[in-house]
């Protein structure tokens, strides 16, 4: 199975930042975000990966490349361990950059359309958004691909119970009556107090070659754009679309404040920032 992750947006909520360096390249903890993701599909046993980009990737792709210069100069400092760092991150995976081109209408979905002609006829493949940081110790690629394996339905959908107060925040899952898994429709935030459920939609997704059939019907929608949610109603509309509920912290990353609430939780789960990091914070005078 083949990963895709787009990145295909503008990232209008980190400029001034941004308009140089990508979000997805923003460190949380060190790390830029990308490699996170990059690393969770690993960890899942998928190593062969779409990136679907829009804009500026130049630094993307250089961070995945083997830097000789960089190597060299590590070797002869004597810096092992970074020297070993950089090599793995080169050979993590096989990555491949798809650029989204400008006649595909812009929208969620569409970097699906993008990455389509990469992926392979009648296979599923895994669909994620760049946005969001997911810390679980089972990886959240590797739960989705469980619930794949067991009941293989028309797609996956990850999901997380939110409080009622957040539910007009999401997309919020209807559940085929009598049903505990299987999806009837995204309600895209509801007003307060008639979300369908409290299962907010998680932007990952195991999805199969049945997406596209209905993307090439599928008109766009809101504001113009064409959204994986409305494919994925329609899809479930003719074939079993499953949602799971995932085991770990969900931090949307999309903006400047959750990212830095991402940035604590991940140095807090890190041995070499943990034990400082909390005596700063409770050092703090709040």
């Amino acid at each position: 199975m083949k990963g895709i992750i787009t990145i295909a947006g503008y990232g209008t909520r980190f400029l001034p930042a941004s308009k140089a360096v990508p979000k997805e390249m923003i460190p949380i903890a060190g790390v830029p975000l990308i490699q996170h993701h990059i690393e969770a599909l690993v960890a899942a046993g998928i190593d062969e990966i779409i990136i679907v980009v829009r804009g500026v990737s130049e630094a993307v792709q250089r961070h995945f490349a083997p830097a000789p210069a960089l190597e060299q100069h590590l070797e002869r400092t004597g810096k092992q361990q970074l020297l070993a760092e950089m090599q793995r991150i080169s050979r993590m995976a096989k990555i491949v950059f798809v650029r989204q081109p400008e006649t595909l209408p812009y929208g969620n979905a569409s970097p699906a359309l993008a990455a389509q002609p990469w992926l392979r006829k009648d296979e599923p493949f895994y669909y994620m958004f760049g946005d969001d940081m997911l810390i679980a110790d089972v990886p959240v690629p590797r739960q989705l691909l469980d619930a794949y394996q067991q009941h293989r339905p028309a797609a996956v959908v990850a999901v997380q119970r939110v409080p009622d107060s957040e539910t007009h925040l999401y997309g919020m899952i209807e559940l085929q009556p009598g049903s505990e898994q299987r999806m009837a429709r995204v309600v895209e935030k509801p007003p307060p107090g008639e979300a369908p459920s409290n299962l907010a939609q998680i932007g990952h997704f195991v999805l199969t070659p049945e997406l596209f059939d209905v993307l090439a019907s599928l008109e766009t929608g809101k504001k113009g754009e064409l959204w994986l949610a409305d494919a994925i109603d329609r899809l479930a509309s003719r074939a079993p679309v499953i949602v799971q509920p995932i085991a770990g912290l969900w931090l949307a990353a999309g903006d400047p404040l959750r990212h830095l609430k991402a940035c604590i939780e991940v140095s807090l789960r890190r041995e070499d920032t943990r034990e400082e990091l909390v005596a700063y914070l409770r050092s703090l005078e709040l």
